[in-house]
């Protein structure tokens, strides 16, 4: 029909012409309000209703994904529905062009064990086990299944899903851990507060961001659950009492105060980790509410853990009370993004590599038996899991945590600069409010930001060149902004405060202005130059452990060299794969041609054009290729390391059969890293520590992928291992040329 109107209009000039007079009255005109009579009548004759956009902060009808509007949820939970949205992606993986799956946000899901289930039962359908890929969780006729899921310390990912693990969060804050110093705590804490003068506690800016959140961002959502939740209640004489605000009001404290992202009931009940979880959030919202009656959260937690549902008194309609219960479930994870993530992480800046997608700037640092703990239980019960050290979603680059970890080896420096810098720039600050912008905790933030992102091009340049200088400094105008729209103190993505905002820029664009002599750029190139050193030792050892630990590593575009982006966007732009390519044939033909200590010295040196960290990737990428079964099913073995810098080095095997694969890391160096070349290596920093072997294993001829010496020979047994059951390697020979070691 559409077609052959179109052709009469094509031939008919005056039918044309009628229509579109026909067009024009009813799309009115402007500044005459009685004109859109007819385009009203129209759109309300329509299935939906046209809103300006702020209305669905308050009154919304519809799942959305967080609060973006135009991103409607649809019921994947109805079996028609999850057919329809997966028809496309089931025949690309039937045709062998997908082998896998990665769910993002599984956690908005309306039961997610369900959703998986139903994945996998949809993948063997018509499939005979003999002809699935094997790539699930240790079941031959399993689809190899991802999700992004957010771990708190005490979570577990639940054993029941029929995944191989989690996208990589939980492993990039266990790894990232290694590299801060936890002894320094106190001392950042200390600069931290003297600097901003910020006294509340990232436990409460939690609270309070997740109380945001549900008064603006998804003020919406609380209504309709509220809303729903009374309707329910009003069915029964035992429960009528409890008023909407009531309801609205204690649903905010808990949410407020949830452990974690979400619990996972389902149509059968809760588990014990759902009841422990939601006992403290309503404990805890009880305790911080200001409601005189407080007989709303105990109904609440009944409702909740779907107990009132269960035959107790009073009786509610069983159905509607699990649909609920699940339905707050989608709720509280997005809460605690938004208010989080998206809030508190902006807003908390003592150690900002911390601030991380799944982590938490109270957990500092680790101890190696805890980060041993760790990949032993991976290795155990997730050997697929995805290993991830950054993702479109890292509020910042691999390489930039790394580099800004190395402040909590070196505290004084840190906070002599941020003084010394402070009264440098203070000239650049505007008034505001009766004091002056940006405030100190946004200029906090702005230095660490900035450490991190300093191109390796500027290295040992006193004077960075003025054409660099210009797109550093205005990613670092974009991503501050982002920032202070994000913590919401001084401006916002839906309030933005122009004056607060244009004072933030002209402070970056000053600071960072090298058309002439600049003594902060010039100071600040000085400490970097100090830095950058220790986070390349933490970027090779991270690159190292994530290649070698139980999992599959992810490798982030452009990620084979360094990654020095920040938050999106400025994480997503376009990658030089032409530099990369040309990079890896360079290495592989300086390999072919033979490398000795002399080359592997000059590509340390020359570590700021990327060749290091490609070399390492690469030569571990050679491994695993030739290793499979190791790296799939292999065990993983801490390995003790005894001596005085027993605790700055992370050691542990990797075993299937008779392969093995032996690894050594380097942490918390800084204090023997002095530019411009001098790195952890030999005698020198190492002195007497030795790493600790079972016997029969360090006999095995073994090889450093990267250096291509042997294993080197084992000191004699000592007093405390007469019996001979363990050799002993010195770290000095295993760290004398290169500054991390992987023997296979």
């Amino acid at each position: 029909m559409c077609t052959d109107l179109a052709a009469l209009l094509q031939s008919d000039p005056a039918l044309r012409a009628e229509i579109d007079a026909v067009i024009d009255e009813i799309n009115g005109t402007p500044g005459n309000a009685a004109s859109f009579r007819r385009l009203h009548q129209l759109l309300e004759l329509q299935h939906y209703r046209l809103a300006y956009w702020r209305v669905a902060a308050e009154e919304i009808n519809y799942r959305r994904f967080f609060q973006i509007n135009d991103l409607a949820g649809v019921r994947v939970e109805l079996p028609q529905v999850f057919e329809t949205i997966h028809r496309l992606v089931f025949r690309w993986i039937d045709e062998g062009k997908v082998h896998g799956l990665r769910i993002d946000h599984v956690d908005g899901l309306f039961d997610p064990r369900q959703y998986l289930q139903r994945l996998q039962e949809r993948y063997r359908q018509g499939r005979p086990a003999e002809n699935s890929n094997g790539a699930g969780n240790g079941d031959a006729d399993q689809l190899y299944v991802v999700v992004e899921k957010i771990l708190a310390s005490h979570e577990s990912l639940p054993a029941d899903w029929p995944i191989a693990g989690t996208t990589g969060y939980d492993f990039l804050n266990a790894v990232n851990a290694l590299f801060v110093n936890p002894a320094a705590e106190a001392a950042l804490d200390a600069c931290y507060l003297s600097f901003v003068g910020q006294t509340r506690t990232f436990d409460e800016m939690t609270y309070r961001g997740r109380k945001l959140a549900m008064e603006q961002e998804l003020a919406s959502e609380l209504r309709v659950l509220a809303n729903e939740i009374n309707h329910l209640t009003e069915s029964n004489w035992f429960t009528r009492d409890f008023t909407l605000v009531g309801l609205r009001q204690a649903l905010r404290e808990i949410v407020a105060s949830f452990p974690v992202y979400r619990t996972y009931i389902d149509w059968n009940g809760p588990r014990n980790e759902d009841r422990r979880d939601l006992d403290w959030a309503v404990s805890h919202g009880r305790r911080r509410s200001d409601r005189s009656d407080l007989s709303v959260f105990d109904f609440l937690h009944s409702l909740l853990t779907t107990d009132i549902g269960r035959g107790s008194t009073p009786t509610l309609n069983r159905r509607e009370v699990r649909r609920l219960a699940l339905k707050f479930q989608q709720y509280t994870g997005a809460v605690m993004a938004k208010g989080v993530e998206d809030t508190a992480f902006y807003r908390y800046n003592r150690l900002v590599s911390l601030n991380e997608v799944g982590g938490s700037p109270t957990r500092f640092g680790t101890s190696l038996a805890s980060f041993h703990r760790t990949q032993q239980d991976v290795a155990k019960r997730w050997p697929l899991t995805m290993l991830a050290t950054a993702t479109h979603d890292t509020k910042r680059g691999e390489d930039v945590r790394a580099r800004i970890n190395a402040l909590s080896e070196l505290t004084a420096e840190w906070a002599d600069g941020v003084q010394r810098w402070s009264t440098q720039n203070r000239r650049h600050k505007s008034e505001f409010n009766g004091g002056y912008a940006p405030s100190e905790n946004d200029e906090y933030l702005f230095y660490q930001s900035l450490l991190g992102a300093w191109p390796t091009a500027f290295i040992g340049m006193p004077e960075p060149d003025a054409a660099t200088m210009d797109v550093l400094r205005q990613r670092m105008v974009d991503f501050m902004l982002k920032a202070v729209r994000e913590a919401k103190l001084h401006s916002s993505w839906t309030n933005q405060d122009a004056v607060y905002e244009q004072a933030l820029i002209g402070f970056v664009q000053r600071t960072l202005d090298v058309g002439g002599r600049n003594p902060f750029v010039e100071a600040f190139a000085a400490f970097v130059d100090r830095v950058a050193p220790v986070g390349v030792i933490n970027s090779l050892a991270q690159v190292v452990v994530k290649l070698t630990a139980p999992g599959v590593p992810d490798i982030y575009q452009g990620c084979e060299m360094w990654d020095l982006s920040l938050v999106d966007p400025d994480n997503r732009g376009p990658v030089d794969y032409a530099l990369r390519q040309a990079t890896l044939a360079e290495l592989q033909a300086e390999w072919n041609r033979s490398i000795d200590a002399a080359w592997l010295t000059q590509l340390l040196n020359d570590w700021p054009s990327g060749r290091v960290k490609m070399f390492v990737t690469w030569c571990l990428m050679r491994l695993r290729q030739t290793q499979p079964a190791l790296f799939v099913a292999g065990g993983y073995k801490p390995l003790d390391v005894v001596g005085p810098a027993a605790d700055r080095v992370c050691a542990f095997m990797r075993s299937q059969g008779e392969d093995l694969v032996l690894v050594v890391v380097p942490r918390l160096v800084a204090a023997w890293i002095e530019p411009p070349e001098i790195w952890p290596l030999g005698a020198t920093p190492w002195q007497d520590t030795t790493v600790v072997l079972p016997a029969g294993q360090a006999a095995l001829r073994l090889q450093n992928i990267f250096t291509r010496q042997p294993l080197p020979p084992a000191l004699p047994p000592g007093d405390d291992a007469t019996d001979g059951s363990t050799l002993s390697l010195r770290l000095a020979d295993l760290l004398a040329i290169f500054p991390v070691a992987v023997y296979a």
